[in-house]
């Protein structure tokens, strides 16, 4: 059984449409996506609705709890000022672009995902 695990896209569309298109070469039997599907990047209701589309199973991601939760706090461990003061920038901005429906779907999102796998000898 092939398994394709992705996480961290942030909001970069083509970055998943080529993945997609990869996972589709590869024929994979499964697809899970572990988080972070928005921040940094201009596209994260696309990203979102991509993922609702195929109906792929996915995990919340500290990016996706903070805008899923309309905060001004992502979770992450920005080093410097310089990187939090970017940071602040970043969920702000992703905050203004995200739809309502987009966000309610944040929300709903888990932390665990539980799936048997049968594995053909």
């Amino acid at each position: 059984m092939k398994i394709a695990l992705f996480s961290d896209i942030h909001a970069n569309l083509p970055a998943l449409q080529a993945f997609f298109k990869n996972v589709e070469q590869k024929k994979t039997d499964a697809i899970y996506c572990l988080g972070d599907l928005v921040g940094y990047n201009i596209w994260p209701n696309e990203v979102i609705n991509e993922i609702r589309k195929r109906g792929i199973p996915t995990i919340a991601g500290n990016y996706d709890q903070g805008i899923g939760l309309m905060s001004d706090e992502c979770g992450c461990s920005y080093k410097t000022d310089t990187e939090k003061d970017m940071g602040k920038i970043s969920i702000s901005y992703t905050n203004s672009l995200v739809n309502p429906e987009e966000r309610n779907y944040l929300r709903t999102l888990p932390a665990h995902i539980k799936s048997r796998v049968s594995v053909k000898q």
